[in-house]
């Protein structure tokens, strides 16, 4: 398909949608690109980023898509200068009570050897990591991970695509109109825009755009929260990898607390069992905690609402496995900044990127708990579908918009035990 001077519209200027403009600059130098967001680049879903990544996922499809993501990572760096953003491999470890307890749902002498070491003598757990419970039996420590600085790099990308002529816009599409072989976007403002191609790049709200063009994806939104406090006592060694605290627990609440909570309807869930995924890393002199265990789907909003007592339940179920954080439960350091972005999820957690029913209509996005990590292979993928290359990736059949339609897949999906999700 000739797409020289062709119009390609990118709906969502957050790193899913940077990274996708980028890397069609980098295919194809004549395009006439336009990056629209409400908002301004970087600022809704991304912003609310972990920034950390892995390569090692339960399925092979996700482990070649993260590792491909790293090495372009890398590249940006061995291209643009490695003081351009912030990228350090300082590791993922998830911990465990349990040394029979398998991470991930999967045997620990599967891959072990090229993504990840396990550690199961206690003595070597407690020598290497003092902060951690005596009682912990198990550390998988995730080999080629770290965290990256998603704003820096976003807005590295931005400013090279920048270069090559991509245009940047603040505007809000409303409506998309189906003109003959165009596609007419109208904006709040009452602008319009006309393009060839459309690419749906707007996180939690990539089914606002489908829908206006007549479908949806099969998507769910959960609202999930991060906090950030100071650490005084110096609790959280400054290169402590980013740890993951693997199983399940009740909270330890006091009997006064178990009583309130159980006379209010609307903290009674506090109550309940609550998944594993409390992640916990150092952020500069302070703490990064984030605990993704809400499961309630919900419309996406641009503005989001606190949750009570969500810093002491945080802290409270991370005294489980760094018992001393116990400390800042009920005297919790000030500033507290919390913050929530969308998980935007498909069912088995892979990513959907590609075309959509609509000819010239493009997706990415799904890319819950894991985009920044992503977005250099997902934009990329997006790329050269738009550009209609046909040699891809062997991964990109597992995120095609389609693939629920393949049977083999589908029986891929359907044999799932565990998705990575943190």
């Amino acid at each position: 398909m000739q797409t020289t001077n062709k119009t390609i519209v990118i709906c969502g200027a957050g790193i899913a949608g940077i990274a996708t403009a980028y890397y069609l600059t980098k295919l194809n130098n004549k395009l006439n690109i336009i990056l629209i967001d409400k908002n301004q680049p970087l600022s809704f879903t991304t912003s609310k980023s972990g920034e950390n990544f892995r390569d090692f996922w339960p399925q092979k499809c996700m482990r070649e898509f993260a590792s491909h993501s790293i090495r372009l990572m890398e590249d940006l760096k061995d291209d643009y200068g490695h003081d351009t953003f912030k990228m350090s491999f300082s590791g993922y470890n998830f911990v465990s009570h349990d040394k029979e307890k398998p991470i991930f749902s999967i045997n620990s002498n599967e891959h072990s050897e090229e993504y990840f070491e396990e550690i199961t003598d206690t003595t070597t757990i407690l020598n290497k990591h003092a902060y951690l419970s005596k009682s912990v039996e198990k550390i998988i420590s995730i080999k080629n991970a770290g965290n990256i600085d998603v704003y820096a790099m976003g807005s590295l990308m931005l400013k090279e695509s920048k270069k090559i002529g991509v245009k940047q816009l603040q505007g809000e599409v409303v409506a998309i109109e189906k003109k003959e072989s165009k596609f007419l976007l109208i904006l709040a403002s009452k602008k319009t825009i006309s393009a060839d191609q459309v690419v749906i790049a707007t996180g939690p709200f990539i089914n606002n755009i489908a829908n206006m063009l007549g479908f949806q994806f099969p998507i769910e939104n959960t609202l999930q929260r991060k906090f950030i406090i100071p650490d005084p006592k110096n609790i959280i060694p400054r290169d402590m990898p980013f740890t993951i605290y693997a199983d399940a627990q009740h909270l330890n609440w006091s009997e006064e607390e178990r009583t309130f909570f159980a006379s209010e309807e609307k903290y009674k869930n506090l109550l309940d069992e609550f998944p594993g995924g409390l992640h916990i890393k150092p952020e500069g002199e302070g703490i990064k905690l984030g605990w993704a265990f809400n499961r309630h789907t919900e419309i996406p909003k641009w503005e989001t609402s606190q949750a009570d007592f969500f810093p002491q339940v945080v802290l409270k179920g991370a005294s489980r496995f760094i018992p001393r954080l116990i400390e800042y439960e009920n005297d919790v350091p000030t500033p507290l900044i919390q913050y929530a972005g969308y998980y935007t999820r498909t069912k088995e957690n892979w990513p959907l990127i590609g075309p959509t029913k609509i000819p010239d209509v493009f997706v990415i996005g799904a890319l819950a708990g894991y985009g920044t990590m992503s977005a250099c292979a997902a934009g990329q993928l997006c790329a050269k579908y738009v550009l209609n290359e046909t040699e891809l990736p062997d991964y990109a059949d597992y995120f095609h918009p389609m693939k629920y339609q393949n049977p083999a897949i589908v029986k891929e999906i359907k044999e799932i035990k565990s998705d990575g999700q943190l």
